[in-house]
């Protein structure tokens, strides 16, 4: 039997397609402010799925520059020094970048979707958007999982 999690992953995994697929249809039409280089993004999320409870936390990105590609790959590295891959687009200003949190072992996992815009010359991220995905399913959710809204800045290090 497929676990929980597993299943989780493999939805999300499909989500994430799709959402590039369709993302990549979209002109690529860069106004200068682009997201390749070193940041620091402040997240704020709810604790836990349905929770009134949150935490706000930073990251530091690496973003590595698309080339030609329609998407491009970055490193998310945590105030615990942890590690994780996650993948960007971006389309004029606007930007999105997907990855998940390492999972605490004591609480539900989670992926995040961060939606924003680049502003000020390409040195900032004001009031973005983040989807969090919980690991834990909901049959009234039509993403069959709970989810969570959430709230990020980020700033350029370079």
């Amino acid at each position: 039997m497929i676990s929980r999690v597993s299943q989780y992953r493999k939805r999300l995994t499909v989500a994430v397609v799709a959402m590039l697929l369709l993302i990549a249809v979209a002109p690529n039409a860069l106004a200068g402010n682009d997201l390749a280089g070193q940041w620091t993004l402040t997240i704020t999320i709810p604790d836990s799925p349905g929770s009134t409870t949150t935490r706000t936390f930073t990251v530091n990105l690496d973003v590595t520059p698309r080339g030609e590609s329609l998407h491009g790959r970055l490193n998310i590295t945590d105030e615990a020094a942890r590690t994780v891959g996650g993948a960007w687009r971006q389309v004029g200003k606007d930007v999105s970048i997907a990855y998940e949190l390492p999972c605490p072992g004591d609480g539900p996992c989670a992926s995040l979707i961060l939606l924003g815009r680049v502003k000020g010359g390409g040195v900032l991220i004001k009031k973005g958007t983040v989807i969090v995905m919980w690991d834990t399913t909901n049959n009234r959710n039509p993403a069959l999982y709970d989810t969570s809204n959430g709230s990020f800045r980020g700033t350029r290090l370079e």
